[in-house]
């Protein structure tokens, strides 16, 4: 391919100016620039982005509105929904204009996108004007990518655009409140967390297995949320999710049950449904903040092992897969270390980065190399006794494993289920 070869030759940057900058301006054109007849929420961030998109097209579709839908895990126009098997979270900028003319075609009201650092790098969003940006938080991420911290960060203020009626930020973030600072002149700035300064509070907090509980405290009274979500984390997507339902002036009792109505995004915790006396959960945690948030989540879930099946991305900063092996290798008895998606990388030397990190197992014991993900996971399952957990971790609903040569169908949910109805 032509893109594969420039990328060879030629530095990000030009690549960004002159390759993804004109074909988003053509792509936009072509199409009519089809989001100025929607009202357009953009979810960025570093982690959380799934989860919180899925929200907020829940919230809009208990209000009746008709709602177009882009993350990482899905696409949706209306009630026609599959799983995303393009490998990207925000789409190339002819799919992507392509997709919202048709979501305009079929009476779509709304589009809640996804948006990847990548993308605004990329101009794909070009020609999109957000009305709402929710911002889930900015601890640095994807520097295989980006040359520094400060790019990452501030890559993220290309969604300000004049068209923005609210910025929704998470207000205990520190790089957040740093990089988006400065006054907005027609936007209003709406915060959420768990500092009394927020505009949004979440209060009287109860983290358990069954879910969180907490009261959710706006300038407009408060209401006592029970989800079924686990963890802080999700906390905070809650809490993003109330803080775009009450700038659309949803009340509170409607917030309530829709939040509540919420079992989450697809590979995101999903507890696959077994006829064992072991549970098995599906997730995407693939960063080391992801996976200490996850296992932070998971607990007050009563179990007596932990099984982890787990392997790091090809073509992503390696410096990071020393501290992933470091923090699975903490929380788990069992880690069967595999493959994800190696891309053009050595699946050895991705495996071997990730072993760096072991120091508390003992390979061929409660430490197992096997680079066949579905193997793996056969070898998790095996191992699986009653009461124990077993974590499928880092693709979640991935439709694809993509290796240097091949490209393989994949679901790690599907594989799942059949290795237990084997059993």
């Amino acid at each position: 391919m032509i893109k594969n070869f420039l990328r060879k030759i030629l530095p990000r940057s030009f690549l960004e100016k002159f390759w993804h900058y004109p074909k988003a301006v053509l792509a936009a054109f072509i199409y009519g620039k089809p989001a100025k007849n929607l009202k357009v929420i953009a979810v960025a961030g570093s982690k959380g982005k799934t989860t919180t998109t899925h929200l907020i097209a829940h919230l809009l579709e208990k209000a009746q509105k008709k709602v177009a839908l882009i993350s990482t895990a899905s696409l949706k126009i209306g009630k026609k929904e599959k799983l995303n098997d393009l490998k990207m979270t925000t789409p190339p900028s002819f799919f992507l204009q392509k997709f919202i003319k048709e979501a305009v075609k079929e009476g779509c009201q709304y589009l809640v996108l996804e948006v990847s650092s990548h993308a605004l790098k990329q101009f794909r969003t070009f020609a999109i004007p957000f009305e709402t940006v929710i911002l889930t938080n900015l601890f640095p991420d994807h520097l295989e990518y980006h040359p520094s911290k400060d790019d990452y960060q501030k890559t993220h203020l290309k969604l300000i655009n004049p068209n923005l009626k609210y910025l929704i930020f998470n207000g205990d973030d520190p790089d957040i409140k740093k990089i988006f600072s400065f006054p907005l002149k027609k936007a209003q700035k709406i915060s959420f967390g768990l500092d009394e300064k927020n505009d949004l509070l979440a209060q009287k907090i109860n983290l358990t297995e069954k879910g969180i509980s907490f009261e959710l405290k706006t300038k407009k009274g408060s209401i006592l949320i029970n989800s079924p979500l686990l963890g802080k984390f999700n906390l905070y997507n809650l809490l993003g999710a109330a803080a775009f339902a009450i700038s659309q002036n949803f009340n509170l009792s409607f917030i309530k049950k829709a939040l509540e109505s919420f079992s989450g995004a697809p590979g995101r915790g999903e507890v696959i449904e077994t006829q064992k006396k072991f549970k098995v959960i599906v997730d995407y945690a693939h960063s080391p903040n992801s996976l200490k948030s996850l296992f932070e989540a998971l607990k007050p879930v009563k179990k007596r092992k932990v099984i982890v099946v787990f392997g790091a991305c090809g073509e992503r900063d390696p410096k990071q897969r020393p501290l992933m092996g470091e923090i699975i290798d903490k929380n788990s008895d069992y880690f069967i270390l595999t493959n994800d998606d190696p891309y053009s990388e050595d699946p050895e030397k991705i495996a071997k980065d990730l072993l760096s990190g072991i120091k508390r197992k003992k390979l061929n014991e409660n430490l197992f190399k096997i680079l066949d993900r579905k193997k793996a996971i056969e070898k998790a399952i095996s191992l699986a006794q009653e009461n124990d957990l077993v974590l499928i971790l880092g693709k979640g609903a991935e439709q694809w494993q993509i290796f240097k040569d091949k490209k393989i169908p994949w679901d790690d949910r599907k594989i799942v289920k059949e290795i237990l109805q084997k059993l």
